[in-house]
């Protein structure tokens, strides 16, 4: 029957499962892109092919902000913390590529619903990391407040009704 318990839960278990592959199959995929970036400096017309099949216009806008000087570093002294941006269309997001991690909706709708593994401001900034193409800025950890304010949760505050 389908509609058992039983049934419903083998269901999300796959679904989980198939997820969880297309998550690791797209971040394999942008390691082993980085790679060969960061060594010929290009990309073959073969991992070309593979990244558009995968990424399909994710991977054209990521190529593009990476291109486009799109993509910052932020370097704070003396602490040596860095904190990556990237320009999107509707603004500039903060991307953790180690997790990988972006604040753009993409991201929260998409890949955190396992839809996607990747949205494409993480996609640019890996290139732009691995081409060492990208803006740096260096600032004074005082500043790094400053810097990141924008992403930090803010207090709501009641307004009378």
């Amino acid at each position: 029957m389908p509609n058992c318990p039983a049934s419903l839960g083998e269901h999300d278990r796959l679904v989980g499962i198939h997820m969880r592959r297309a998550y690791e199959i797209e971040n394999d995929l942008m390691g082993d892109a980085y790679a060969e970036l960061k060594s010929r400096h290009e990309l073959s017309d073969q991992m070309k092919d593979s990244l558009t099949k995968t990424f399909g216009s994710r991977f054209a806008n990521g190529w593009n902000l990476a291109n486009s000087k799109k993509v910052i570093r932020y370097e704070f002294r003396p602490s040596g913390r860095v904190v990556w941006t990237v320009q999107g269309r509707k603004g500039e997001y903060q991307v953790m590529a180690d997790i990988p991690f972006c604040y753009c909706d993409d991201y929260y709708f998409r890949v955190m619903d396992k839809k996607r593994g990747l949205c494409y401001h993480i996609i640019a900034q890996r290139i732009a990391e691995a081409l060492n193409q990208f803006v740096r800025k260096s600032k004074k950890d005082a500043q790094y407040s400053i810097i990141t304010d924008r992403w930090r949760a803010k207090e709501k505050t009641e307004t009378p009704e």
